[in-house]
C-alpha cells in the first residue's frame, strides 16, 4: 500500500503493516471494527461489523444511528 506522511503510523510504528495482502489477511480474520468520527465537534468511536470484498469494507449500520 502506498505510505504518505498522511498514513504512516507513527506510534508504535514497529508494528504497522504496509503490505496489501498481509492486511487483507488481518481483515479477513476479524468481523468487528471500529470507526471514528466527529459529531458537533465532539470525537466518537463505535464498534461495528464489517466485511471486506476485494477491496471494498462494507460496513454494517443504521442511517438513524450516528
Amino acid at each position: 500500500m502506498p505510505v504518505s506522511d498522511r498514513t504512516r503510523i507513527k506510534r508504535g510504528a514497529n508494528r504497522g503493516v504496509y503490505d496489501k495482502d498481509e492486511i487483507n489477511r488481518i481483515l479477513d480474520a476479524n468481523l468487528i471494527g471500529h470507526v471514528g468520527f466527529v459529531v458537533d465537534g465532539e470525537a466518537r468511536v463505535i464498534p461495528t461489523l464489517y466485511i471486506r470484498d476485494g477491496d471494498d469494507i462494507y460496513l454494517h449500520g443504521n442511517r438513524m444511528n450516528r
